[in-house]
């Protein structure tokens, strides 16, 4: 893999296929990595092989409990995006 200028690489929607390839790809090569998914808690595996922090849980198209985080769509998008912020910073 080129070398970047990134450092790191923020995985959205992080499972068990694909995006844990690329977490492994990503961490190899010197990358940070944050996985960020709806269940977050599935990926402490993954997490703990490649070094990565887990975000999460994300809300896409189900929101949480009226009480939750992501009880509106406005809130859901402010819940997530602050959890991809904090990823990127951790990285």
């Amino acid at each position: 893999m080129p070398e970047t200028a990134y450092k790191t690489a923020l995985i959205v929607g992080a499972g068990s296929g694909l995006s844990a390839s690329l977490a492994r790809l990503f961490a190899k090569t010197g990358l940070k990595v944050a996985l960020a998914a709806r269940r977050a808690a599935n990926l402490a595996t993954l997490a703990q092989e490649t070094g990565a922090t887990v975000s999460g849980p994300l809300y896409s198209d189900a929101l949480s409990k009226p009480d939750g985080p992501a009880p509106d769509y406005i809130s859901m998008l402010r819940y997530n995006t602050s959890w991809f912020v904090r990823a990127m910073r951790a990285g």
